[in-house]
């Protein structure tokens, strides 16, 4: 699936979407996670807001409300939305847990080319 950014970085601005990654698609709504905060903003292609009600399904929610929550939670990480989710974030998060005890284990799965005929 093609990430769609245009929703988020017309509401954002591109600076401010450094952190998200595109999650995919649901009901012709974009899903966007905070790599930082871990929480969601979910847009259909006009920039409308939705929050997830239950498995599957999305409500109207207030963007102002949903974006707040997201900066709030951001710093109290002691990051913002311009703030990178990426390899040098990653690994700075790691260390500070390993600091504080805590190790955490990586999978990584490498997919096999695979021909089926």
């Amino acid at each position: 699936m093609e990430p769609n950014w245009k929703p988020l970085e017309d509401r954002l601005g591109k600076a401010r979407c450094a952190g998200f990654m595109y999650m995919g698609r649901v009901n012709g709504i974009n899903l966007y996670k905070h790599g930082i905060s871990r929480t969601y903003l979910n847009l259909d292609d006009g920039g409308n807001c939705f929050v997830s009600s239950r498995q599957g399904c999305y409500v109207s929610a207030d963007f102002g409300q949903e974006l707040a929550k997201m900066e709030l939670c951001l710093e109290g990480l002691q990051a913002t939305l311009e703030t990178e989710y990426d390899e040098l974030f990653i690994a700075q998060k790691r260390a500070i847990l390993r600091l504080k005890g805590i190790d955490l284990l990586t999978i990584q799965i490498e997919p096999e080319n695979l021909a089926i005929h």
